[in-house]
């Protein structure tokens, strides 16, 4: 049971390096493959979770060394957001058989399903290390396998929206790099704790705040927060269903979970003053969630819409970062967990609407939901859930980031979260309107079925977690208020 922390995400990565070995006779086997493994890693890090919650946070001293001299594994509040990581990419793995038989080419099936595990395993180790190399180590293992996913489907724009996102992603790679080599040269460690501890005695300011603003742009564009977010459209639209699911339910929290770990290292120095930082986050993240649906509101295609949501609401989550009061926080890192519930639910029953028809403009679509009920009433729980109405899990994380705005004085911001919610109230009701209240305007529509099983299933159990999330967000909301604790208090 103590190798479990180490196991969460040894075990993806290994056996995404296996994928081709094991397809190399029988390209089906990958996908049982990587749902085993997909499998494997829910158990373990439903395990720890277990343990956190009965003891504490705990950490693993890779081979022996202890800290700060090793690499340490940390299991802790945040490190938390595996289990839902897992989860996602369980019913992402799930979901993706039928879609890459018909959108990844033979040969390069067993190297998708690599690529998804191989991006699972940084996704959980970036949660849980404790180690600034380790964690840049992690982030790069989830960028250059999401590169390589988004061009996945093959064409020439996957290609350029790959190419897009690899630049975007190679200056964010560079300026967090920088800051950790910085933050080593000052403190001689690379344990995140211990450097917190020594750069409180740290005299040489202008390093340090090159350090903050680095690893602060850095961690803004993987997020793809405002006006740092243009490579996310591309990407997201033209990538695989699944792969679009797993970026934005879950790649681009990298860049706020990071922000989440960096920030507190620079607490405990007196001289220096989070509070701009705060505020500019702050205000870049309410005009995020409205240029974010605005932009949404504007498209036909229903993935570039799915895309430019997530730019909204990852404007709800880095608020509620910027406000930096107990509820706010606790806010934000709910909408990082629910948001990606959500996210996964409403680009996976695109993708299998996508699958069945062959469009994804909404003039095309119109009528599909009597066409695909189940498929449809999915999305549509996705729907409601992002637009926050209660009692769905979209609801938790805005309300509490709304209180945090009261509570810092600032209800300006909670009218920038209100109206945003009204934006993607309307933009999402043209989706509702096209699926049932408008008649095809194609004769094929008329013969599309149903979604396949295995499509259905994972789609169907994301649209249920949206609501139960919203229903019993008790534990979520606890493990959150327990993490935005140690971000004040610099743990």
């Amino acid at each position: 049971m103590q190798h479990l922390l180490p196991l969460a995400a040894v075990l993806p990565l290994v056996a995404g390096a296996l994928v081709p070995a094991v397809a190399w006779r029988r390209p089906d086997r990958a996908w049982g493959w990587a749902v085993a493994a997909g499998s494997g890693t829910l158990v373990v890090t439903a395990l720890l979770t277990l343990r956190l919650l009965r003891t504490g946070p705990f950490s693993y001293p890779l081979g022996g060394w202890a800290p700060p001299w090793g690499i340490e594994l940390r299991f802790d509040a945040l490190s938390a957001l595996s289990l839902g990581i897992a989860m996602i990419y369980l019913a992402v793995l799930v979901f993706s058989r039928r879609y890459a038989q018909s959108a990844v080419a033979p040969q390069r099936r067993a190297w998708f399903y690599s690529l998804l595990l191989v991006n699972l395993g940084g996704l959980v180790g970036f949660a849980c290390t404790a180690d600034l190399f380790n964690m840049f180590v992690c982030m790069e293992l989830v960028s250059v396998s999401s590169y390589a996913l988004v061009a996945a489907g093959g064409g020439r724009i996957a290609a350029l929206a790959a190419f897009k996102y690899l630049v975007a992603g190679a200056v964010s790679s560079m300026l967090v790099l920088f800051s950790v080599g910085i933050l080593h040269a000052l403190t001689g460690s690379l344990n995140m704790a211990d450097v917190a501890v020594r750069l409180a005695d740290v005299e040489a300011r202008g390093p340090v705040l090159l350090a903050v603003g680095a690893l602060t742009v850095g961690f803004m564009v993987k997020a793809a927060l405002f006006p740092l977010h243009l490579w996310l459209p591309d990407a997201h639209a033209s990538a695989p269903g699944p792969v679009s699911a797993v970026l934005s339910a879950l790649v681009v929290k990298l860049g706020v979970i990071g922000l989440v770990r960096v920030l507190p290292l620079f607490t405990g120095l007196e001289w220096l003053s989070l509070a701009p930082l705060q505020e500019a986050l702050a205000w870049l993240g309410a005009i995020a969630i409205v240029t974010g649906a605005l932009a949404a509101l504007l498209q036909e295609d229903i993935k570039l819409m799915l895309a430019y949501s997530t730019v909204s609401n990852v404007g709800y989550i880095v608020l509620g970062i910027g406000l930096a009061t107990p509820p706010a926080v606790t806010g934000g890192l709910v909408h990082v967990l629910n948001h990606g519930l959500i996210k996964a639910t409403l680009f996976l029953a695109a993708g299998a609407i996508i699958y069945r028809t062959g469009y994804r403009t909404l003039r095309d679509l119109r009528g599909v939901g009597r066409m695909m009920p189940w498929t449809s009433v999915a999305l549509s729980l996705g729907v409601l859930s992002i637009v926050g109405l209660p009692p769905t899990a979209g609801f938790l994380g805005k309300w509490y980031i709304a209180l945090g705005a009261f509570e810092a004085g600032r209800p300006g911001f909670a009218i920038a979260l209100l109206a945003g919610a009204l934006l993607i109230f309307v933009y999402y009701l043209r989706i509702l309107n096209a699926l049932y209240f408008r008649a095809p305007l194609r004769e094929e529509m008329l013969a599309v079925r149903e979604a396949p099983v295995s499509m259905l299933l994972p789609v169907l159990a994301l649209a249920l977690l949206c609501l139960l999330g919203g229903l019993f967000g008790s534990g979520p909301v606890a493990l959150a208020a327990r993490a935005a604790a140690a971000l004040a208090g610099g743990g």
